[in-house]
This record gives C-alpha cells, sequence and structure tokens, in this order.
C-alpha cells in the first residue's frame, strides 16, 4: 500500500506502548570498554572520526540483556533494536554507539498493555518515543522501544494499528504538520499491524516519502525510482504476514556521502554486508529483522558512509 507524503508529519496520541519482560534502564558512563567480534551473531565496527559503534545480532533474549549491560556499563546507548523470532524463540538485533544523549530508557519483550503502561509512565517523566518496534511471538505481538527525553516541537506515537487505520491516521497527521519519523511493521493474529512515531515538520526540513505493505519486489521497484529522483531510503522495516515478507520504508530527499541498502539477506550473506561496508567506511544506521517458515532469519538494513 502507498503512502505518498509531501515532506511533513505528526503529532500526540494515546494509543501506544508498555514494559514487560526486560527493562533496560538507559544509562552512559564515561568508562571505556573492548569492542570486538563476539558469537551468535555478532557483529561490531569502529570508526576513527565517527563515534565508536557496534552492532549485533542472533541474540537470544538473556543475551541480548548481558550485552546491553556491558555496553552500558561502557558508556554506550541503543540507538536501533529489532525483535524477532527463531523457531518461535525471541532474538534481538541491535545497534549502540558511544556517544553523549539526553537521559534515555528502553525495555523488550513488552505486550501490548505493558508497553502502553511504560508509555503512559515515560511520557509524564518527560520522555517521548524515539523508536517501537513490533514483532510476534506464538502469534502475538511483542515491542522493543526506546525512549528519551530530547528536545522536539511535537511528536504522536501509535500502535496496533491495521493497514487501513494506519493509513488514515497517516494522512490526518501529515494534514496536520506531522512527518513520519519511524514506523514498524509486524503480524498479530495472522494480520498485518503497525507502530508509528510522527514528529512535528520544522522549516527547512528535507522532503520525504513514505510507504507500507510493499512485497520485496515493490520495495526495490520504490527503491529504484525514488532514487531516480533523489530520495534515499533512511528506515526500513521487514514483516512477514502468512509466511510472505513486506516493507515499510521512509525515504528522505538529503545529501549523505553515501549510503547502501540491502533486505532479504540471510544471517551469513548480512554478516558479509556488514563486514564489506563497515570495512569502507559505512556505518550501520538500520537493522531489521524478520523470519520465514519459522527458522529462516532475514534481514534488511541500511548503512551510511561516515
Amino acid at each position: 500500500m502507498l503512502i505518498p507524503s509531501p515532506p511533513t508529519l505528526g503529532r500526540a496520541l494515546a494509543l501506544v506502548w508498555a514494559v514487560a519482560a526486560g527493562f533496560l534502564p538507559g544509562t552512559t558512563t564515561a568508562s571505556a570498554i573492548p569492542v570486538s567480534n563476539n558469537t551468535d551473531g555478532s557483529l561490531t565496527a569502529r570508526a576513527a572520526a565517527a563515534p565508536p559503534w557496534t552492532a549485533q545480532h542472533g541474540l537470544t533474549s538473556a543475551g541480548y540483556q548481558s550485552t546491553y549491560d556491558t555496553l552500558v556499563r561502557g558508556g554506550y546507548h541503543l540507538t536501533f533494536a529489532s525483535g524477532y523470532t527463531y523457531n518461535n524463540d525471541p532474538r534481538f538485533a541491535a545497534i549502540w554507539e558511544k556517544s553523549a544523549t539526553a537521559a534515555w530508557a528502553t525495555h523488550h519483550g513488552m505486550t501490548s498493555a505493558q508497553y502502553q503502561s511504560l508509555f503512559n509512565t515515560y511520557t509524564a517523566q518527560g520522555y517521548r518515543p524515539r523508536l517501537v518496534n513490533g514483532y510476534t511471538v506464538s502469534n502475538s505481538a511483542r515491542f522493543i522501544a526506546i525512549w528519551d527525553k530530547s528536545p522536539t516541537p511535537g511528536w504522536i506515537a501509535r500502535h496496533g494499528l491495521s493497514s487501513a487505520q494506519y493509513q488514515a491516521a497517516f494522512d490526518s497527521f501529515v494534514g496536520q504538520g506531522y512527518r513520519l519519523a519511524h514506523v514498524s511493521g509486524y503480524a498479530e493474529g495472522g494480520q498485518a499491524r503497525y507502530a508509528a512515531l510522527w514528529e512535528k515538520n520544522t522549516a527547512g526540513a528535507a522532503p520525504w516519502f513514505a510507504r507500507h505493505g510493499m512485497t520485496s519486489a515493490q520495495y526495490q521497484a520504490s527503491v529504484d525510482s525514488l532514487v531516480a529522483q533523489g530520495y534515499r531510503p533512511t528506515l526500513v522495516s521487514g514483516y512477514v504476514v502468512g509466511n510472505v515478507d513486506y516493507y515499510a520504508a521512509i525515504w528522505e530527499k538529503s545529501a549523505v556521502a553515501g549510503w547502501i541498502a540491502r533486505h532479504g539477506l540471510t544471517s551469513a550473506q548480512y554478516q558479509a554486508e556488514f563486514d564489506k561496508w563497515s570495512g569502507q567506511g559505512y556505518r550501520l544506521t538500520v537493522v531489521s529483522a524478520y523470519t520465514l517458515n519459522s527458522n529462516r532469519d532475514r534481514y534488511a538494513a541500511i548503512w551510511v558512509k561516515k
């Protein structure tokens, strides 16, 4: 399903998310830790001129929590995280960065009710959601989210939306001067659902475009078409409904030194692409993991030249 958009979107809302397995309070410290390749799908890279960063995939819930604890103690903060399953067992792919940041917090393994409860708690304390990704465990939705206290002229969050509800929300918020900042597709009860964040558009913001419900071929065609018009993908969410992979994405007409986007990658292909592009000075900014046939994990990712 197409979602054409003029360069804008966003506002505040009520339908949002919660707490559950895996409370991860975000903190930063000054101490340093070594960052290197590890086991079970670990991905690591360093940048000389840019802040240090690391990324990992294939983490179990316990492995993710342990990695999180270690990296946060070393001064890293979570910038992106994606949940998925392997034989119905939760797995996680994530990116951390070592840099100054506003106060932040994150949780994973949340049910919808738990997410909503935490959402209410954090927003009452001055936090706003920066990322919310849905995934499916035993045919039920789970969420992983990041909140922080960064300034914004206005924002809106929604989750649990059907495709039609998402389209209606999108049209309404864009019409009120908001732009889509984040979108996650996931399945619940065998149907596609969406979680999304909008932010108030500001003067001089780059033009943008968004689409959802795309098959792999449609996503590729959209990339090709929009790139020819000067846009680049800034976010991609891969998700599976009825054992078919679909994609939701955001494009922006903004200049960067270079970028790479890939989707439909196996774990081995993803690792190879990661090694190739990080070795050439690219930095992973998005990694979305999803699963076909319960045990065929796949990855969609974006790298940006730093």
